[in-house]
């Protein structure tokens, strides 16, 4: 009885967000490897339609909001995927990055442009979603379908697909974190550093406080923007520290500024006695789990999210088959205890072996 309940539901969650007239792949599991059904909504009818395009190579565009190291991660997903699915000679990659994080005028430049040479896709990460809504809309109405990824407030109605993950699911893990290894330790004084002013780091405090507020023993004493960038995070820390030294947690909603926080707290040699919760994995933050530095860091899938891109522009413009508006993983907390399970491949592009 439960097994017929469960497939049901499944069968539910698949035929919800079918429309009319649009052909959607039977299995979402098979084409995106650990997508968060849950997380599935129906589509609005106003995103472009699925197609078959047989001209090669499809150009597609790749648009992050800045070439950090995360998403020179997704991008090594990218290029992955684009050699199992046959190389430059069937997808042509168009990359392009704005200047900063906020420089939103270079990302609607490079979408005029992309529309203008009409493009075969384009997948885009929001940091401004007011400035390139009109330019999704745009290529929308221009038969080139728009694939969102990172992009943590996605209301315009023309995108195909968000691609990433749920940003309050990243800031529930790291506050699940604390509550797995403080809960029971009386008062714990916590300092987080937060990034610009936006939804990403809305999301990520959302998902955060929403954990920690269930527990009244873990406080948060001081949080400051730190701006994404290494510097002002140790500029931020050095003056949270100064106000409140009796500080147990460093939090950090991305390792540039959690490696920032260490530079500070190594200055103090508090390295080792404020435990780093930080956030995305990377390669420094990796190795600084392994030597003490930092106690956590929050994996949310970049290259995965790289992967689940071109799947994305492969079922949808290639094969001429809906995709699921969201298509989000789980992302996955490391410390000490497993870090030794990481796969260091997962920083890099691993070019397919031809031979």
């Amino acid at each position: 009885m439960k097994r017929s309940f469960c497939n049901s539901l499944v069968a539910g969650l698949l035929v919800a967000v079918v429309v009319p007239g649009v052909a959607f792949a039977a299995d979402y599991g098979a084409v995106f490897p650990g997508i968060l059904m849950d997380k599935v909504i129906p589509p609005t009818g106003k995103e472009a339609k699925p197609q078959v395009k047989t001209n090669r190579p499809l150009k597609v565009g790749f648009l992050p909001t800045a070439m950090d190291t995360y998403y020179q991660r997704v991008l090594a997903g990218v290029k992955e995927e684009i050699d199992r699915a046959g190389g430059p000679s069937t997808i042509q990659l168009l990359v392009q990055a704005p200047k900063s994080q906020s420089a939103t005028d270079d990302q609607v430049r490079t979408m005029e442009a992309w529309i203008n040479e009409r493009v075969d896709a384009i997948a885009v990460a929001l940091y401004n979603e007011g400035a390139l809504e009109p330019l999704i809309r745009r290529a929308t109405e221009a038969g080139i379908p728009v694939f969102l990824f990172n992009s943590p407030v996605a209301d315009d109605p023309y995108y195909v697909s968000d691609i990433g993950y749920d940003q309050s699911d990243g800031g529930r893990a790291q506050a699940q974190w604390i509550v797995d290894n403080y809960k029971d330790k009386g008062e714990v004084k916590i300092a987080v550093l937060e990034g610009l002013p936006g939804p990403h780091t809305a999301q990520r405090m959302k998902g955060f406080n929403e954990v920690l507020s269930k527990y009244p023993n873990l406080k948060i004493v001081a949080k400051q923007p730190a701006g994404w960038v290494r510097a002002q995070g140790l500029t931020v820390t050095e003056n949270m520290l100064t106000a409140h030294p009796d500080v147990d947690i460093l939090v950090a909603l991305y390792d540039e500024m959690a490696l920032g926080g260490l530079q500070a707290l190594k200055a103090r040699k508090l390295n080792g006695k404020i435990a780093i919760v930080g956030y995305e994995n990377m390669k420094e933050a990796n190795d600084a789990i392994k030597v003490g530095d930092f106690a956590a860091t929050v994996d949310t899938g970049a290259k995965e999210e790289g992967r689940n891109i071109i799947r994305a522009v492969e079922q949808f413009v290639m094969k001429g088959e809906g995709v699921p508006k969201k298509i989000f993983v789980a992302p996955k907390t490391y410390d000490a205890k497993n870090i030794g399970t990481f796969d260091p491949a997962d920083y890099i592009y691993v070019a397919k072996n031809t031979k």
